[in-house]
Formats: C-alpha cells, sequence, structure tokens
C-alpha cells in the first residue's frame, strides 16, 4: 500500500487541480488571485470529467462503459454547438444589380436554420446568388432541407436563387436527396477554388443531375 502511495504522489499531475478550479472560477477572481490561476481547461472538459468520473461509480448498474458514452455525448453536442457558430455570411451587391450572399462555414443541422434566417426573399432583388467559400459544404438531410426552403421561398415571390460552388461531396449528397432537391439550382466547385468574384458556371437543377 505504501509503494502505491509513493507512486500515486509521483505520478499525479498536481498542478492540474488548478487548472479544474480556474475553470469554475470566474474571470475577475482568477485576475486577482495570480499567474498560476491563468491557466485553465475549457469548463465543458471540467463538467465532462466530474460526469465520467461520478457515472463510473453511481448510481448502480453503471460503469465505465456507461460514464464514457455519456463524456462522449457531452463533447459532440459541445462541438456541434461551437460550429454551428462558425457560420459566416455576408452580403453584397453586383453591378447588373444582383445580391450575393457570400457563405463561410459548414452546413449542418446545428448552423444550416441560421442561413435561412439570414435570408431576405422579401427585400432581395430578382436575381440572387449564394456563393459557398473553400470552407463551406453540405454535411447532412437538414442542410439540404434548408436549401430547398430557402428555394422555394424565393421562387413562391418569382425570384430566382442559385447556389454556386458546391464541393463534390455536397454534389453527391444533393444527387443521392435528389426528390428533395429537384427544384434547387446549384453550380458545382473547381477543382481548386480561387477568387469568388471570377465568373461562375451556369446553373443545373438537382433533377439534372439524375445518373
Amino acid at each position: 500500500a505504501g509503494i502505491m502511495i509513493i507512486v500515486v504522489v509521483h505520478t499525479f499531475k498536481w498542478f492540474s487541480l488548478g487548472m479544474l478550479l480556474a475553470a469554475i472560477l470566474p474571470e475577475g477572481l482568477r485576475q486577482k488571485m495570480g499567474p498560476k490561476f491563468q491557466r485553465k481547461v475549457p469548463r465543458v472538459e471540467v463538467f465532462v470529467i466530474f460526469l465520467v468520473t461520478i457515472l463510473s461509480n453511481f448510481p448502480k448498474g453503471t460503469n465505465i462503459a456507461y460514464a464514457v458514452g455519456a463524456g462522449l455525448a457531452v463533447c459532440a453536442i459541445n462541438y456541434s454547438w461551437n460550429s454551428s457558430k462558425t457560420l459566416e455570411v455576408q452580403e453584397s451587391y453586383g453591378e447588373d444589380g444582383v445580391k450575393y450572399y457570400d457563405v463561410e462555414g459548414p452546413l449542418f443541422f446545428g448552423a444550416s436554420n441560421r442561413l435561412f434566417k439570414m435570408m431576405k426573399p422579401e427585400t432581395d432583388p430578382d436575381k440572387v446568388d449564394v456563393r459557398f467559400s473553400g470552407t463551406t459544404s453540405i454535411m447532412d438531410y437538414s442542410a439540404m432541407e434548408v436549401l430547398h426552403k430557402i428555394t422555394a421561398e424565393y421562387q413562391a415571390k418569382g425570384k430566382t436563387i442559385t447556389f454556386h460552388s458546391l464541393c463534390p461531396n455536397s454534389q453527391r449528397l444533393m444527387v443521392k436527396a435528389n426528390r428533395l432537391v429537384k427544384n434547387v439550382e446549384y453550380t458545382s466547385r473547381d477543382v481548386e477554388v480561387q477568387d469568388i468574384d471570377e465568373t461562375l458556371p451556369s446553373p443545373r437543377h438537382g433533377s439534372d443531375m439524375v445518373g
């Protein structure tokens, strides 16, 4: 027993206790307590540490497998939440009166509704182009459903909207979901994404991609 205690004392990272405490304390209090409390881990990771530790022993019937599964679920939710906030949309107008929406960031269930709320079919001109950046890709069914809803909103008002520069993976998803996105006009991305202001290829409908 004495040997095990010595091993624990010399192998445990005691400084990590300060980092855990710093994660719980508010920023103002950390600054007053000195530089040792400036190092901290994200609070969600502290929560996961305690969650896994508790679920490994309580309630009765749980074990390390359940605890790790719960920790992974919390981390996945946190990652999705943070990724949804990386979506950025910039608006601009061309000389020909076309309105452009430049989209940067992943489109998935956590971010696609944000894109839908940023669109303005009521006040936009008759022609709208949505241009995806090199970091933008359609990642799931929810994103395709939102593209369909956006298209339907504009078409109901007699306006046209085209989604430009879809990556190959996004195109494959669109093809597989052809029944849902058959009215969506989009163009493919070149092998190398260049200046977004370059001439855009002619659009195609989802129904044109059936093969």
